[in-house]
C-alpha cells in the first residue's frame, strides 16, 4: 500500500511529555517529506499554537486546527473553517452566564474568557488548556456585551465548572436547547462546545479532499478520544501506547509512547520500504 498524507496530533504524539519535540522526530519527518509524503498536524491546538509546530517541522501545507475548525496555513487566508455562528453564540453566552462557570469563547486570532467567579479559576483555565498561551486571552465582565459589540463567530467554546451535578444539568441543557452546537466532557469539570459536525476527522477528510487523497492512502497518528475517529477511518490508523484503551481499540497499528519517540518509529517502519510519491 502507497500511503500519500500523513496526520499527526500534536499534544500526547509529536511532542514528549515536558513539550518538546525531538530530534529523531523531526528527522523522520524530513525522510517522509522526501519520499514525497504530504505531513499535515490534526490538533486541538489554536492555529497560532500549532502553527509555530509546523514551522519548526518545516511543513508547508495547511494545518487542521481547532479540533478541525480551522483549517489553513495561514491566519488571513483559511482553506476551511467550522465556526459557531455569532447569533448562536449570542444566545449560548446569555445562556452560560445564568450559571457560576467559567466560559472562554475562542476563535484562531484571540480568546474571550468571562472574569473568573473565583481567583484562582483563571490559572486554572489558563494552564489547563494543555498547552503555552501563545495568543491573548481577553477578559471581559459579560461575554453577551461583548458580542453585541463584535460580530464574529467561535471555533470553540470551553465551560469549566466546579459542581459536578450542575455541569451534569448544565451539559443535558445544552443538548436540549443548542441542537446545532455538539459538546464533549474533557474533564468532569470541564466542557467544550463545537458547531455539529466539527471534529478532526471532518477537517482531515476535506484537506484531503482537496488534494484528491483518498481515505486509504492516509496514516493518521494520535493518542485522545477526539482523534479515534481518524485512527479508526484512515487507510493506517495508528494509536501512540500512552493513548487511553478505547483509543487504541480503534488502531490498527500500535507505537511507542510520545516518549520514546513513537511518531519517528512508526513513519520509518511504515515509510522505509514505500518508493517516492509523484
Amino acid at each position: 500500500m502507497v500511503y500519500r498524507l500523513l496526520a499527526l496530533d500534536i499534544d500526547g504524539t509529536l511532542l514528549s511529555s515536558n513539550n518538546r519535540l525531538d530530534r529523531q522526530t523531526k528527522d523522520a519527518i524530513q525522510y517522509a517529506q522526501k519520499k514525497g509524503v504530504i505531513v499535515t498536524l490534526v490538533s486541538e491546538r489554536h492555529f497560532h499554537s500549532a502553527a509555530k509546530v509546523a514551522r519548526a517541522l518545516r511543513l508547508t501545507q495547511p494545518i487542521i486546527t481547532h479540533n478541525g475548525a480551522f483549517v489553513s496555513s495561514s491566519m488571513d487566508d483559511p482553506v476551511y473553517t467550522s465556526k459557531i455562528d455569532h447569533s448562536v453564540l449570542m444566545q449560548l453566552a446569555e445562556f452560560l452566564e445564568t450559571y457560576p462557570c467559567q466560559i472562554q469563547m475562542s476563535h484562531e486570532r484571540l480568546s474571550i474568557s468571562n472574569r473568573p467567579h473565583q481567583k484562582n479559576l483563571i490559572a486554572k483555565m489558563t494552564i489547563g488548556m494543555n498547552e503555552p498561551l501563545f495568543y491573548p486571552v481577553t477578559y471581559v465582565d459579560s461575554l453577551s456585551q461583548y458580542l453585541l459589540e463584535n460580530y464574529e463567530g467561535a471555533t470553540d467554546v470551553k465551560v469549566k465548572l466546579d459542581d459536578k451535578k450542575v455541569m451534569d444539568d448544565l451539559e443535558k441543557a445544552i443538548s436540549d436547547y443548542f441542537p446545532s452546537l455538539d459538546a464533549w466532557r474533557t474533564a468532569p469539570d470541564s466542557l467544550t462546545l463545537v458547531r455539529q459536525g466539527t471534529s478532526k476527522f471532518n477537517g482531515l477528510l476535506f484537506f484531503a479532499g482537496q488534494l484528491g487523497i483518498p481515505l486509504h492512502e492516509i496514516v493518521a497518528v494520535g493518542d485522545s478520544l477526539q482523534d479515534a475517529e481518524m485512527i479508526e477511518k484512515a487507510g493506517l490508523g495508528v494509536a501512540m501506547r500512552n493513548a487511553p484503551a478505547e483509543v487504541k481499540a480503534k488502531a490498527d497499528w500500535l507505537t511507542r509512547s510520545n516518549d520514546m519517540d513513537g511518531v519517528a518509529y512508526v513513519v520509518r517502519e511504515v515509510f522505509r520500504k514505500q518508493i517516492r510519491v509523484h
